[in-house]
């Protein structure tokens, strides 16, 4: 266990929206743990949102991803590099973790000039050559939000507590409940047919069936939520069903999102940002997964459903697939039984 009293404290953890969810009970330990101390986050922009005005945090610093990646322009890439770092060195933080666990995080731990540094022992892309402090899990499999906490656990901060809390201010819940001020129809269900991946994605078609389903069998109110970079995937889906869904697709911040995600019934979602956000805000979600492990990222808290198929290719963590059978294979009346279920229990 490491016991010393840190006084400036910077958690590496840039990416990706579920990952920023899965760390919040890890900041709110760790707050615990050194109530006094200054600590920052360094994350992208675009989602740190998440953690704004979070009273665990006492600062955030952007990181700026496009000026680490490629060949092009070096110059000004590397003047960038070279004045974050410098920028870093000047805070004098006395405890660095990275729970990122890439080459880049840490990179970036060494150069800040921290005394300590702290990470994972079986960390990617070697980064625990960077760090001064390792800490081993079990050979397991674990969901991230317990494997994080085995870090705070080390720093010797109580972990029994899980805390996900995301601040979401009143000007944001306003906007959500006046996306559905006008739908009388309840229960509202969320439907979120996208994801990073393709092999993540549930094919649409089946999503329109179900969505159809949802509105003729439930009386319910289907509602079509996704960023803006989902847009076209959503819009079409929209134009195929006959149910006609209110499609809010790039309609909401993260924030906002979060807010909606409260209001709603229950999500139905692939691996995504968005499952994870819903059950940060207590709502519950039925996820459908195929290439990623549940156990790993699944939606964290009771009340949640996961299906996944049983065929043997699953979990192979592909970004790409010719033959998509293992999110083929989970049928329409599997989903919607799954509705009913969780919908009864609620």
């Amino acid at each position: 266990m490491l016991s010393k009293d840190f006084k400036n404290i910077l958690i590496i953890k840039p990416s990706s929206i579920g990952d920023v969810i899965h760390a919040l009970p890890f900041l709110k330990a760790i707050r615990g743990r050194y109530p006094e101390a200054a600590i920052s986050w360094l994350i992208n922009r675009g989602i740190d949102e998440l953690i704004r005005d979070n009273s665990s945090l006492d600062e955030i610093i952007l990181f700026e991803r496009k000026r680490w990646g490629g060949f092009d322009d070096i110059g000004y890439k590397l003047r960038g590099v070279t004045e974050f770092i410098r920028g870093l060195r000047q805070k004098r933080f006395d405890l660095i973790i990275d729970l990122q666990g890439l080459f880049r995080s840490g990179i970036i731990a060494y150069l800040s000039g921290a005394d300590y540094r702290i990470g994972f022992a079986n960390a990617r892309e070697f980064s625990p050559i960077f760090y001064n402090y390792n800490v081993s899990h079990p050979p397991i499999e674990m969901h991230a939000v317990d494997r994080y906490l085995l870090i705070a656990k080390e720093l010797g901060a109580d972990i029994t507590k899980k805390d996900f809390k995301i601040n979401i201010p009143e000007k944001e819940k306003e906007y959500a409940a006046s996306l559905i001020s006008k739908i009388k129809k309840r229960p509202l269900i969320a439907i979120n047919p996208s994801a990073r991946w393709e092999t993540k994605m549930w094919p649409l078609k089946r999503y329109a069936e179900l969505t159809d389903t949802i509105a003729a069998k439930l009386k319910a109110q289907p509602l079509l939520i996704g960023g803006r970079e989902d847009e076209v995937r959503i819009n079409e889906l929209s134009s195929i069903t006959k149910s006609k869904p209110l499609n809010l697709s790039g309609k909401t911040s993260l924030l906002q999102l979060a807010a909606l995600l409260k209001k709603v019934d229950l999500l139905i979602t692939n691996d995504s940002g968005p499952m994870h956000i819903a059950a940060a805000v207590g709502t519950p979600v039925i996820a459908i997964f195929g290439p990623t492990s549940p156990v790993r990222t699944g939606p964290y808290g009771n009340g949640h459903v996961v299906l996944q198929s049983s065929l043997p290719c699953i979990r192979c963590l592909k970004k790409r697939c010719n033959d998509l059978k293992c999110m083929e294979a989970i049928t329409v009346e599997e989903v919607f039984n799954s509705v009913r279920k969780v919908l009864k229990q609620n």
